[in-house]
């Protein structure tokens, strides 16, 4: 349930970020594209880094839920970043 809330937590935020860029302006687009892969990896690193140091997984068990919560958002993003021409 935790790893959901975290996709669609970052789905949330990206569609966010994207809705008060300037849509006309592709520099924009692509630079709030840029941004938010940047600050979604940071979050899932620490959510993996919790995980070991809270949770008590090891690595290699939190390694694949973070490949699940980092992939989806920043999925969508590389796609809106690509369909902007990549400015």
């Amino acid at each position: 349930m935790r790893t959901l809330v975290f996709v669609v937590g970052g789905l949330f935020l990206f569609l966010l970020l994207l809705f008060t860029t300037q849509r006309s302006d592709k520099k924009a687009v692509a630079r709030t594209c840029q941004v938010f892969i940047g600050t979604w990896l940071l979050v899932t690193l620490g959510n993996l880094i919790y995980g070991v140091a809270a949770g008590g997984y090891s690595v290699a068990e939190e390694a694949p839920i973070a490949l699940v919560i980092f992939l989806p958002p920043a999925a969508v993003a590389s796609i809106v970043w690509w369909r902007n021409g990549r400015s």
